[in-house]
């Protein structure tokens, strides 16, 4: 037998109170199935705020924020999922170029159960 694949690598876009005091909590729950490796925000301050509170569970983290951080994202090849937690028409935008460049685009709240 060979060894295991390594975890899948996500990103949240998004980095508002809801993604720091409900969405890391959660994720971090079930954090022995993913790699966070990245959180977007359209501000410098909201990222680095919201990858604070995710270190506690995530160590490698990274903030990116803008247009840049977005382009990173989008073209990192390992990241293959991105949680969208913003509002409107930006969700809506921003998921659009996400799924256009391969990524599996996830929407919504996390209330899930875990068992």
């Amino acid at each position: 037998m060979g060894n295991p694949p390594p975890p899948p690598q996500i990103a949240i876009l998004g980095a508002g109170i809801f993604v720091r005091t409900q969405y890391i909590p959660r994720l971090s729950e079930i954090s022995n199935l993913f790699v966070l490796k990245s959180i977007w925000s359209r501000s410098e301050e909201s990222a680095k705020g919201a990858v604070e509170v995710a270190r506690k569970h995530f160590s490698g983290v990274e903030g990116k924020w803008g247009d840049k951080g977005l382009d990173d994202i989008i073209q990192d090849q390992s990241i293959i999922a991105v949680a969208v937690v913003l509002a409107g028409q930006t969700q809506v935008d921003i998921s659009l170029k996400l799924l256009k460049a391969g990524k599996h685009v996830l929407q919504g709240d996390l209330s899930f159960q875990i068992s």
